[in-house]
């Protein structure tokens, strides 16, 4: 509890202009004094103190963090670069950790960076791009089309749309022929044309068809045409939370989880509740869930820690019965065992662990997830079955072992 905050007061007496600095930095000797006297003493009664002096320096470092975040947003406000890039060049723990604040420091530094840039922020803007780029290749990778009677589309889509016609009406129909669920939005255009309104976002079943709306007939001549965009997973799904999934690796083996649930690094919005299991290349993977292989890329060998690296992560991902996903990426090359269609039970050999894409290191990235609507998709939060019992929230560093 101690630790970090002590660490700390180098970079706080740098700020000692900052209101509430002066008191943390008498909290912080205080706390010292207090950890000698256990040190010498051992005692009950020192303890509780140092207890109690931990928990004010904390009050205090909150203040001074607080107060800390009031100056940033004036420097904004006031547009004072200079003093905006003094008060976010210490890394504190807990600096910037409102994602609101956080947004409108990264637009003003990219507006003000030709003047001097910040390591701190630009790993800040790095670690968004990680996320928003690993994310578009492995779980919000939307589909764009077109239909006009003209030129009806292209053929052979997996996703489309087709018209049935009657001497009074133009029946609209939206057909999926994957083997998952899928979420489509479609935008028309109409004259002289009736039509009651309909839900223009619905979900469709793995190979299915239903009808979108029907187009009346008026005197005249008349004319259609849509636009749609689809992507993976239905916005209809819900998630049996009663479930408990297998650790994705060998019965009695153990692996250190290097990042749980809004990990600092990379786990945040669409990938808030993913799980990164260390573990050296070529290791086994098994499915967590048993269900249907729906997407597998397994071509890459290509890594690194930027951007351009994302879309050659290599993965194999699996729709459940529920309608929720779950995706094992960073696998090696050649290193999916399934193939897409295929059914898989609970504990199956799905693969083999790697280090591709934009990854630091070679582990296992698993998440669980469902679609929201026709352009995006939310992680869930899941239960795992290990040897000690059930885990709720993953920790980092800690060690599970698959039972």
């Amino acid at each position: 509890m101690g630790t970090p905050l002590f660490k700390s007061t180098q970079t706080i007496n740098k700020l000692s202009n900052i209101e509430f600095s002066k008191e943390y930095l008498k909290s912080v000797n205080k706390a010292i004094e207090s950890g000698f006297a256990v040190d010498k003493s051992n005692n009950d009664k020192d303890k509780k103190k140092y207890l109690f002096e931990l928990r004010e320096l904390q009050k205090q470092y909150n203040k001074f963090l607080h107060q800390l975040h009031k100056n940033i947003e004036a420097s904004i406000k006031d547009k004072d670069y200079d003093t905006f890039y003094e008060l976010i060049s210490y890394e504190l723990d807990g600096l910037l950790n409102s994602r609101a604040l956080l947004k409108r420091s990264i637009e003003f530094y990219k507006a003000n960076k030709n003047k001097k840039r910040s390591e701190y922020l630009d790993k800040k803007i790095n670690y968004k791009k990680m996320i928003k780029a690993s994310s578009s290749v492995v779980y919000t990778k939307v589909t764009k089309a077109t239909y006009n009677p003209s030129n009806k589309g292209v053929k052979n889509r997996s996703v489309d749309l087709f018209v049935k016609k009657s001497s009074k009406y133009i029946a609209v129909f939206a057909r999926n022929k994957n083997p998952y669920s899928i979420t489509i939005n479609v935008k028309g255009e109409y004259k002289n044309l009736g039509y009651a309104d309909v839900a223009h976002t619905f979900s469709l079943k793995p190979d299915s068809t239903k009808e979108y709306i029907k187009l009346y007939k008026r005197n005249g001549s008349y004319t259609y045409s849509f636009s749609y965009s689809w992507i993976k997973g239905s916005m209809d799904a819900k998630h049996d939370d009663s479930y408990q999934y297998r650790l994705p690796f060998a019965r009695g083996t153990s692996k250190v989880v290097s990042q749980g649930y809004n990990g600092s690094s990379t786990h945040k919005g669409a990938s808030s509740y993913a799980v990164d299991f260390i573990m050296d290349i070529g290791t086994k993977i098994y499915a967590a869930r048993g269900g249907v292989v729906v997407d597998v890329k397994e071509d890459s060998n290509k890594v690194g820690y930027s951007e351009s690296f994302a879309k050659h992560g290599n993965f194999v991902t699996i729709e459940h019965d529920d309608a929720t996903f779950a995706t094992y990426y960073h696998l090696k090359k050649f290193g999916a065992y399934v193939k897409v269609g295929e059914s898989v039970n609970r504990g199956d050999l799905i693969g083999y662990s790697g280090n591709t894409g934009y990854s630091s290191g070679p582990h296992l990235h698993f998440q669980v997830y469902k679609t929201t609507d026709a352009r995006s998709t939310e992680s869930i939060p899941v239960k795992f079955l290990t040897d000690d019992g059930v885990i709720i929230k993953p920790k980092n560093g800690s060690l599970y072992t698959a039972k």
